[in-house]
Order: structure tokens, then sequence, then C-alpha cells
């Protein structure tokens, strides 16, 4: 009887639910800070099936500014000045020294990062391989994505240390998703491994 009221209620927080994760998945604008980030509240926001509007996070010229054209009116705005963006192909990203780095689980408290070197050719992109980094949460400063740094963001919780050493061969495997649980697999066990 318990299970049948259990199902229920899931199903019907599931009903709540889809409309704000569809609308997060049609929408675009920019984070004007990491708690908007946090609290998942765009500026500038459209719903890219009804609305346009344009983000170029790249100014010719000016690579410290981001413009972003909406409802007729052009704002300019520093990268340092403006957290990151979300695009209307879903993806999102975080400004740090004027690069853009790609957000791979917004939504989860440990954030994972991924940037690529914008190369002038493909001869050099050999030269720029893709990199992976880490955040505790949207205010801390990233960190290169390994086992030795993670560890030394949580250094009293050895559970966690223990358990990156038993799931990961090495630090190239750390983004990992874990399709089961729907979320990173660093996630999952910082959430599940504590002191």
């Amino acid at each position: 009887m318990k299970a049948k009221y259990y199902l229920t209620g899931l199903i019907f927080g599931l009903i709540l639910l889809s409309p704000k994760l569809f609308a997060q998945k049609d929408s675009s604008g920019i984070y004007k800070t990491a708690e908007d980030f946090q609290q998942r509240k765009l500026s500038y926001a459209i719903n890219c099936k009804t609305e346009k509007h344009r983000i170029n996070p790249n100014v010719l010229f000016k690579g410290s500014e981001v413009k972003i054209k909406h409802m007729g009116t052009t704002y300019i705005f520093k990268k340092s000045e403006v957290f990151g963006y979300r695009a209307c192909d879903g993806k999102e990203y975080k400004f740090v020294n004027n690069n853009e780095y790609t957000i791979l689980n917004p939504g989860e408290p440990l954030i994972l990062y991924f940037f690529q070197h914008t190369a002038h050719s493909p001869k050099t992109a050999r030269d720029y391989p893709p990199m992976y980094y880490f955040s505790k949460d949207a205010t801390s400063p990233l960190k290169e994505l390994t086992k030795t740094n993670l560890k030394a963001a949580f250094p009293d919780n050895h559970k966690f240390h223990d358990e990156l050493d038993s799931n990961f061969k090495d630090d190239k495997e750390l983004f990992a998703y874990d399709n089961f649980h729907k979320m990173s697999k660093l996630n999952w066990l910082l959430k599940n491994y504590k002191n």
C-alpha cells in the first residue's frame, strides 16, 4: 500500500516539475551572478521557441566583453562582471579570465567544466587538448580536475578520497556521467560518501 502512495506521489511530483524542466531547456539568457546561476535565474531571458536574441561572447577586438541583443536593444557587459550564460541549445557557460568554460553539470553541487582553446587552425588544435576543471560550488575558483585537487578540496573527507581511488583509475575518467543516478559520478560519490 505504501508503495502505491509513493508511486502516486512520485508521478505527481514529476508532473509538477516537468514544466520547469522543459522551460529551462527552451530558455536562454545571462547569469549576472553566481547566486543567479545557483537559483537558475536568467536575466535578459527569452523562450527560444517563441523569441529571438543574440548572445555574442566573442566580441571582435574586445575579448573581455559579452554582447547581448535583447528585444531590439544591445547590452554590453564585461565578462569579469557576469557569471555566464545559457544558449538556446541548452549549453551553459561560465566566464573565467575572459574565456568561456562549458558547464557540464549545471544544477549539481560540485560543478564540472570543459575548456577547449580556440585554435586558429586544425594543426594548432593538437597543441591545445581539451581541459577539465571543477569548482566546489558556483562561487569557488576553478581547479584542474584531478584526484589530487579533489582530495585537496575536501581534505577531511577520507571516505570520498578512498572512493576516488577505487572508482577512477586515472584523472581522465573523473568527468564521467552516472546514467543510473542521472548525475556526475563525482557528485554521486560525494553525496554518498561523507565523513
